[in-house]
């Protein structure tokens, strides 16, 4: 091994899992430059020409003239030049420093020989998403604090007039607003990058690997799917609060629902090494009307606090009857623990938003903050009321009622293997998508799942446009947020082409947000359907079949 190395370099994340002496010769190839205080290694809104390592001292990341954070030795900085997009921050060095330069051709030559070098970006990368996630909650915060601070203060100094009360109204509007747009736009820019990492991640996945690829990508998958209840938490947090969520009541599978979030938990809490129990009433009906999903995101909210909170002892899921009907009894939902407990005096305080115990559990067991708050309104939709007693050091119990229609358990559904069977030889989709990862993501997925299908990619509308003057289409997947013409944009422009099947050729919208100002954004520019990002496969399924067979899906959805 050479002795011109710096043999602490070899410990980077970036190297993980890489054979040492590759690692070496990468180093040796690779430019090492010192930095005086103050020099300027990458300028926010261009490209990176490298990718950093630094070897001593420290950088300093800015946000305008806003420290954002330090990083020191082995940090990695640039990867931005991997999708050819602009550095989003600025990286000045700390004292004097070293960094090594991985030019970023050498870099592209390395990664498609040693597949790895990106596995451990993605990682890298995930623990980015996640500390920026948590910054941006921390200040929302302090915004929702200031802006609630001067609100009640601007409140005393207008309750004079009926003018100053009008004023005031309007202040709360601008406020509403402003927090709205803050989480629409947070929750899309981590959705699109997201959408990248969760589509390529599950590509890999069916790929062939080795056992510690296997590890590597598996590590991905959950920090993604962590990353995703966070950032579900706040849309649906925004979603409530602006009234615009809504619960379905169709057959569901109560015991069977429960019995999956025991399963799905159960290895949440062996890794802790405490246990978790669940006892559901005899007397429980196997089907009842209502909205799987947010009963599944209560429970699973409320078992998964739990058990983050319990350090010994168990966590108990338990269902009974509070009042028997022959046909919509009141069911009992319990969840306890032996963990921490909660004082008494922070008792009337956990359900609100970002509201915890303590900064210190904040700074323990982390959290958004968000997930009771959520989960209160949830069982408050439902017609119940959630409730807590707790005693500190000796554990808490969640519970609270709702009242279910017990219903047959519905006739299964015989489509499903159909439609995977599908025939998709001749047709061609238009892919309308800027981001390169995400072009890979969908065109890759969308191979994986239907091989005779044909893909065509325009990285911008106005490139759709000219596409679509030269090529038939069977529809077209639009992504909403592109720069110069958006998808709106360039939907209203196919709209009003002269040619009957062009102008009304099938659009389905890809979007990270999902308000319901932004899906009747897209009906009224003249969409016929959206689909959300990260997607699934069954998704785009789904939507595949519904967008290329449009008069099949509409009987089959009769």
């Amino acid at each position: 091994m050479s002795d011109n190395v710096d043999q602490r370099l070899l410990n980077c994340q970036l190297f993980k899992g890489i054979d040492p002496a590759l690692v070496v010769n990468i180093l040796e190839n690779s430019r090492k430059k010192e930095y005086p205080k103050g020099t300027v290694l990458i300028q926010k809104g261009t490209v990176p020409a490298a990718l950093f390592v630094v070897a001593s001292g420290d950088v300093n990341i800015f946000n305008e003239d806003v420290l954002l954070a330090k990083a020191g030795p082995l940090s990695i900085l640039g990867e931005s030049f991997l999708a050819d997009a602009s550095a989003s921050a600025t990286i000045v060095a700390g004292d004097r420093m070293q960094a090594i330069e991985i030019p970023r051709e050498l870099f592209y030559e390395l990664s498609h020989q040693h597949p790895q070098l990106i596995l451990n970006l993605f990682r890298i990368n995930f623990e980015r998403l996640r500390s920026s996630n948590e910054s941006a909650l921390r200040e929302a915060r302090n915004r929702e604090e200031k802006l609630e601070q001067e609100v009640k203060e601007r409140t005393r100094e207008l309750q004079a007039t009926n003018q100053q009360l009008e004023e005031t109204r309007d202040h709360l509007i601008e406020i509403q607003k402003f927090r709205q747009q803050f989480l629409a736009n947070m929750s899309h820019e981590i959705r699109t990058p997201m959408n990248a990492i969760v589509g390529l991640t599950n590509l890999l996945m069916k790929s062939p690997l080795n056992e510690q690829q296997e590890k590597y990508l598996a590590v991905i998958q959950k920090s993604g799917a962590n990353l995703l209840v966070i950032i579900n938490d706040i849309l649906d947090l925004a979603k409530i609060e602006s009234g615009k969520m809504e619960l379905e009541a169709v057959p569901m599978p109560l015991i069977s629902c429960i019995q999956n979030i025991h399963t799905i938990l159960g290895l949440k809490a062996q890794e802790k090494g405490i246990g978790i129990n669940t006892i559901i009433a005899p007397e429980i009906p196997e089907y009842v009307l209502g909205d799987e999903t947010r009963i599944t995101q209560v429970i699973m909210n409320l078992a998964g606090n739990a058990i983050k909170f319990t350090e010994k002892g168990s966590v108990t899921i338990e269902v009974s009857v509070h009042e028997p009907s022959a046909h919509r009894p009141v069911l009992h939902f319990s969840v306890k623990d032996t963990g921490i407990g909660i004082p008494a005096n922070k008792l009337d305080t956990i359900f609100e938003s970002f509201g915890q115990a303590s900064s210190d559990t904040t700074r323990k067991f982390g959290g958004t903050g968000l997930g009771l708050t959520i989960s209160k309104q949830l069982v408050e939709m439902h017609g119940g009321e959630l409730k807590v007693s707790s005693t500190p050091g000796v554990g808490s119990d969640f519970y609270f009622n709702i009242p279910y229609y017990i219903c047959d358990k519905p006739a299964q559904k015989t489509e499903t293997e159909a439609e995977k069977s599908v025939s998709m030889a001749g047709k061609r989709i238009l892919l309308v998508e800027d981001n390169e990862f995400n072009q890979m993501v969908a065109v890759d997925t969308l191979l994986d799942i239907y091989p005779d299908i044909t893909v065509d990619v325009a990285p911008s509308g106005q490139e759709a446009l000219d596409m679509l003057s030269q090529q038939e289409y069977s529809f077209i997947f639009m992504d909403i947020q592109m720069p110069g013409m958006d998808g709106y944009q360039t939907t209203r422009r196919i709209r009003q082409l002269e040619d009957p099947a062009k102008r009304n050729i099938r659009i389905c919208a890809m979007t990270a947000n999902v308000t319901r100002e932004e899906i009747d954004e897209c009906a009224a520019a003249g969409m016929n359907d959206f689909m959300i990002k990260p997607f699934t496969m069954d998704l785009l399924r789904e939507k595949v079949i519904n967008n290329a067979f449009p008069d099949q899906a509409e009987k089959s959805s009769h």
